[in-house]
C-alpha cells in the first residue's frame, strides 16, 4: 500500500477495540497509602505482640519451662529465629525491590524508544510523516491517560490498538528509494519493535509481579513465630518483657511493610511513575508538532 492509499485513509486517531480489561487479583492493602499502611502494620504487629506477651506470659511461668531453660539458652533460640526470618524475609525484600526496579528500567526504555521512532518518523515523506507521528503521539497520551489508572487498579488493559497495527502495515509497505532512506527504514523499524517490546514487558510487569500467596503466609508465619518466642523469656516485669517484645517486633514490621508498599510496581505508596512518558510527549512531541505546522 503506497502514500497515496494512506492519505485516503481517514485520519490517524487512536482507535481502540474495547474490551473488558484484564483484571489481576488485587490484594487489599495494595490500594493504601504508604502511611496508611505503615499503621496498620504497626498497630497489628505491636498488638500481636504485646497481646500474646499478656496472655502468654503467666501460662509460660506455670509450665516449668524456666527451671530447665535459662534466659541464655531463650535468647540464643530467640537470635535463631530472628535470623532465619531476616534471611527470608531479606531476600523477598531485594526480590520485590528488583522487580520494581526492572519495572522503572522498562518504562523508561519504552518511552526512550518512543522518543527515538518519533525522531525516526520525521524523516519519511507526506502523508507518511505527519500520520504516523499524530499516531505516536495519540499512544503516548493513551498510556497516560487509559492505561496508567488501570495499572495502578491492578488492570492489563483488554483493547486492541488498531491504530498502531495501522502504521505497522504502512510502514512495512513503504519502499525507501535512496540509500539514506533504506538506513532510517531500517532504524524506524528497530525502533518500533523496541516500542512494541518495552510494552510487553510493562504490561506483563503490571499483571505478573505480585509475591504469591503462599510466600506471604511464609513470610508472615516466620515473623509471629520470631515475636512468640520472646514470650519464653523470664522476666520480673512486665514492662520489661513488653518493651524487649516490641523492640524485637519493630524491625519486623518494618520489613513486612517495606515488602507489601513494593509487592506491585504500579500499585502502592512506592510505584513506577507514568512521568517520562509525559516528560516525552510535554517536552518533544507536542513542541515538535507545533513547529512542524
Amino acid at each position: 500500500m503506497g502514500c497515496a492509499a494512506f492519505a485516503r485513509r481517514a485520519a490517524i486517531r487512536l482507535r481502540w477495540r474495547h474490551a473488558p480489561p484484564v483484571t489481576v487479583s488485587v490484594t487489599w492493602f495494595h490500594s493504601l497509602s504508604s502511611p496508611t499502611l505503615a499503621i496498620i502494620v504497626a498497630l497489628v504487629t505491636i498488638a500481636v505482640a504485646v497481646g500474646g506477651l499478656v496472655l502468654s506470659a503467666a501460662r509460660v511461668r506455670r509450665t516449668g519451662l524456666h527451671e530447665q531453660l535459662d534466659n541464655s539458652a531463650i535468647a540464643g533460640l530467640l537470635a535463631a529465629l530472628i535470623g532465619v526470618y531476616a534471611v527470608a524475609a531479606g531476600l523477598t525484600a531485594v526480590a520485590v525491590w528488583g522487580n520494581t526496579v526492572d519495572a522503572a528500567d522498562n518504562v523508561g526504555h519504552e518511552a526512550a524508544a518512543i522518543t527515538v521512532l518519533f525522531h525516526d518518523l520525521s524523516g519519511y515523506p507526506q502523508p507518511l510523516r505527519d500520520k504516523a507521528r499524530g499516531a505516536l503521539v495519540d499512544y503516548t497520551r493513551y498510556v497516560i491517560d487509559e492505561e496508567w489508572p488501570l495499572h495502578q487498579r491492578g488492570q492489563v488493559p483488554g483493547s486492541l490498538l488498531t491504530t498502531i497495527s495501522e502504521v505497522q502495515r504502512e510502514l512495512f509497505a513503504f519502499e525507501p528509494a535512496t540509500e539514506g532512506q533504506k538506513i532510517l527504514h531500517a532504524r524506524a523499524l528497530d525502533a518500533y519493535n523496541k516500542v512494541l517490546e518495552t510494552r510487553r514487558l510493562r504490561l506483563q510487569a503490571a499483571g505478573d509481579t505480585a509475591l504469591p500467596g503462599a510466600l506471604w503466609v511464609t513470610v508472615v508465619l516466620l515473623g509471629v513465630i520470631a515475636i512468640s518466642s520472646c514470650f519464653l523469656l523470664r522476666l520480673d516485669s512486665l514492662a520489661l518483657h513488653t518493651m524487649i517484645t516490641v523492640l524485637v517486633a519493630s524491625p519486623i514490621a518494618l520489613v513486612v511493610y517495606f515488602i507489601a508498599v513494593t509487592d506491585r510496581p504500579f500499585q502502592g505508596g512506592v510505584n513506577v511513575s507514568a512521568e517520562p512518558y509525559r516528560v516525552v510527549l510535554e517536552q518533544v512531541m507536542l513542541p515538535e508538532m507545533r513547529r512542524a505546522r
